[in-house]
């Protein structure tokens, strides 16, 4: 029974890591322009730790940082990057 629950287990942890690999790496200004999928992404990081370093993870939580501070600070990211 412990057998059949290590390879469940690791089956659970490559398919996490196989659909993580697939999606493209989206970047704090594409999250800021669009925020039901930065939210989306966010809650998903969150539920899952293991994803919290994952490049999409970071530039949500950057989003989302930058989202709190209202919009003199979302204008101000896009002016200094370029967006």
């Amino acid at each position: 029974m412990i057998y059949n629950t290590k390879k469940l287990v690791l089956a659970a942890v490559v398919t996490l890591l196989l659909v993580g690999c697939s999606e493209s790496n989206r970047t704090v200004g594409w999250y800021m322009d669009n925020t039901i999928e930065q939210g989306n992404d966010l809650d998903e990081c969150n539920r899952n730790p293991e994803l919290k370093g994952t490049a999409n993870c970071v530039n949500a939580n950057k989003a989302e940082l930058i989202i709190q501070q209202g919009t003199e600070a979302i204008k101000e990211y896009r002016a200094n990057n370029g967006l």
